[in-house]
């Protein structure tokens, strides 16, 4: 269903105001929604870290206004080298987030509208922009809605894809016109290579086999996450690739933090996918809804969020019970 603005909403839209915001790698432009006077204020800035600042059908342009029309600051922005920002545009890498960016938003947020505390959001690369923010503005972040990054280096996020593919699955690609094709991609052999490596390997010595690490970048930011007050939502789909690699984390980290971090930090896992799910409306729809309420829910801190170790599954609310999540 397509989003309708109401009333509150459009006067948000009318508020809004364009803001240039000087980083060390250009000149990054992003629109800032002011709170409703009219509502009591969250005391929360949420900036949304996303490509375009709209993303798909106005994802951010519709959680900016809904979420401002209930008292919320919100900031969209394009990264340098991106949309209408300045600087040299690059190929992104999940393990090289735009952290200077991420700083330089917030910390001018803080100097131009007396901005104090933030929620931050991203998806993919920009999750883990998100999250690099925490080196250099932890105290500052109430927040993190993290979703379906990945956390290892490239390399090894490739090796740990392979793991899940067996000969009939390499069988069935090679039947596949567009798979040849692709092979002029010089990437590409490189990735044949590493899935025929894996594969032999897993077929003749499975039992050697030792877990893929995780980025020391992720780890650096994540520490510095655990040490801080925010709380985080990490939500992933069941089926998506980057939930591959994330399995580590949870497997090695998790059960190491302390009480009181496993009480801020928390797993939702969804039936499917999230990160190519987001290119299906009805999926974006799921998406939107609940980060807007995962939001608002931080008004109320802790004793408003899911605990971490909870004993039992659940679906959010106005789930049909096709997707599943798992609290950690």
């Amino acid at each position: 269903m397509a989003w309708c603005e109401s009333a509150a909403e459009l006067s948000r839209a009318r508020a809004e105001q364009p803001l240039v915001v000087p980083s060390p790698n250009g000149n990054l432009f992003g629109l800032y929604t002011p709170p409703a006077p009219e509502v009591p204020a969250a005391g929360l800035c949420v900036i949304w870290f996303t490509m375009p600042r709209s993303h798909r059908n106005r994802m951010w342009v519709e959680g900016a206004r809904r979420l401002a029309a209930r008292g919320f600051a919100c900031f969209r922005f394009d990264y340098h080298g991106v949309g209408d920002s300045a600087g040299e545009p690059a190929e992104v890498e999940p393990n090289r987030p735009y952290r200077d960016d991420a700083l330089a938003v917030i910390r001018h947020l803080r100097e131009r509208f007396g901005e104090r505390r933030f929620v931050l959001y991203g998806s993919c690369f920009d999750a883990r922009t998100a999250l690099s923010a925490f080196d250099g503005e932890a105290d500052a972040i109430e927040g993190l809605f993290f979703m379906a990054a990945p956390v290892m280096e490239m390399d090894d996020l490739v090796r740990a894809d392979a793991d899940r593919k067996g000969w009939s699955h390499l069988l069935h690609a090679l039947r596949r016109p567009d798979n040849w094709r692709s092979l002029r991609d010089p990437g590409r052999w490189k990735y044949m290579a590493t899935v025929l490596g894996r594969i032999g390997g897993r077929t003749l010595n499975a039992e050697q086999r030792t877990p893929l690490p995780l980025s020391s970048g992720f780890r650096s930011h994540f520490d510095r996450l655990v040490r801080s007050r925010a709380h985080a939502l990490f939500l992933y789909g069941r089926e998506d690739r980057e939930y591959e690699s994330f399995r580590e984390a949870e497997r090695s980290l998790w059960p190491r933090l302390p009480a009181e971090a496993r009480r801020r930090l928390t797993i939702e896992v969804w039936e499917g996918q999230v990160h190519d799910g987001i290119l299906r409306v009805d999926r974006q729809r799921e998406i939107v809804e609940r980060v807007l309420a995962w939001i608002e829910a931080l008004r109320a801190r802790a004793d408003s969020l899911p605990h971490a170790g909870a004993a039992t599954a659940s679906s959010p609310p106005g789930n049909d019970g096709a997707r599943g999540t798992r609290g950690h």
